[in-house]
């Protein structure tokens, strides 16, 4: 087989997790870690991996129990065999506030269900990403902590009770917003989803949707889209994933491998922007114990150290050797309110720094016009319909269809 056939293999693991306690103070980031090598690190490494653990007295390799010290003294083996392997890494970061920030943001600001929010507002992603950071001013820790409580709720029936009292919490904490636009943009749809509950999909009933909220899940998708990124670059599959195992989120993890990795290849073009939805195509994916694995041994020791490094923490200087050899040869996704708003200035600091010639400013005018008479025409068919915008374009759909059925 050639080299440039050899697929690639991810192994995985992570730190941070606090379940559905997002608020744990000494956790207050999930980090997801992968080892990526060419070809089957734990099939054709094994050996040397249980050679470096037994050299300080331990069947296996795991960086809390080993600790700085027997992590130094095995440190140059490591780095040698990273090296040899030509190891790759990625993490993914989910900062478990900015997570809350957005959830709330996307739960009660959703055009689609909020009448009173405009398109643009919630589906340009050049106002999604500042609202949302807009907003997170008003989140103070009691109404975060409802909020996580409602969004988690299995009953129906609690969860559309607790809304209205924290839509209305954060109203009340608007003034913390500087702006004034934005605390009437966001001010409206707050106010029209405390009136309004039932509008807004706020509930679930399956347990395994509900996961889809947590840290984990949110890491795990970045961690198949930075696979998915890697694999087309380099013009290799991804052959297997495996993972940590961790079993109250095995099976919402299995199941969106599962659905990301089977989805269409085909472009979305939405909102100015295009998506593929397709991850990993024609990959495994499988959960193991790390026992069983050498790959995920020596990406629990890495992370580990990473994460003490984030903490702030001095390790050993061959220690740091291995974090720095993972970073260079690695990337990340920052899943925070430091790292989106890097990618944001990235993306738009021209644009919203960049005064408008007065033709552009004529036509922004006009166009904001347009999108602010949409909004009132939707709260006042909602009045009319009591239906959520997002079911408005389907019964459009289901009349037409009809309709083309009756002419012929």
């Amino acid at each position: 087989m050639g080299q440039s056939k050899i697929p690639l293999y991810a192994y995985v693991d992570e730190t941070g997790n606090t379940g559905n306690n997002v608020f744990d103070l000494n956790q207050p980031d999930f980090v997801t870690a992968a080892l990526i090598t060419r070809g089957d690190f734990d099939h054709a490494h094994a050996s040397a991996t249980t050679e470096i653990a037994r050299k300080v007295g331990f069947a296996d390799l795991h960086g809390g129990e080993l600790g700085l010290g027997r992590i130094d003294a095995v440190a140059d083996d490591l780095l040698a065999l990273l090296k040899r392997v030509r190891a790759d890494f990625f993490f993914a970061r989910v900062e478990k506030k900015y997570l809350l920030a957005t959830k709330v943001f996307d739960s009660l600001s959703d055009s689609g269900e909020n009448a009173a929010v405009g398109w643009h507002h919630y589906n340009l992603r050049l106002f999604r990403i500042m609202l949302a950071f807009k907003l997170s001013a008003a989140i103070d820790d009691e109404t975060g902590r409802l909020f996580w409580e409602c969004i988690l709720e299995p009953n129906e029936t609690k969860a559309y009770e607790m809304l209205p009292r924290i839509c209305a919490r954060l109203h009340g904490n608007l003034l913390n917003i500087p702006d004034a636009r934005s605390r009437e943009i966001l001010g409206g749809g707050l106010e029209w989803a405390r009136v309004n509950p039932e509008s807004i999909q706020i509930h679930t009933d399956r347990k395994i949707a509900r996961q889809g909220h947590l840290p984990n899940f949110v890491a795990f998708l970045n961690l198949l889209h930075g696979l998915e990124g890697y694999s087309k670059e380099r013009g290799k599959k991804v052959a297997r994933i495996s993972h940590d195992r961790q079993s109250e989120f095995e099976p919402v993890l299995k199941l969106w491998h599962e659905l990301l990795s089977n989805a269409s290849p085909e472009e979305i073009n939405w909102a100015g922007e295009t998506h593929i939805v397709q991850r990993v195509s024609g990959s495994e994916f499988e959960v193991k114990e790390d026992q069983s694995s050498p790959g995920i041994q020596i990406v629990d020791v890495v992370l580990w150290l990473y994460s003490q490094v984030r903490k702030g923490r001095e390790i050993p200087k061959k220690c740091m050797y291995i974090v720095e050899y993972a970073i260079s040869n690695g990337w990340e996704n920052d899943f925070s309110f430091a790292g989106v708003e890097r990618q944001y200035l990235s993306k738009f600091g021209d644009v919203i720094t960049t005064p408008l010639n007065p033709q552009q400013e004529a036509a922004a005018r006009a166009l904001m016009a347009e999108m602010e008479a949409g909004r009132h025409e939707s709260i006042e068919r909602y009045k009319r319909d009591r239906m959520p915008p997002f079911m408005r374009s389907a019964t459009r759909v289901i009349e037409a269809s009809s309709d083309e059925q009756k002419t012929e």
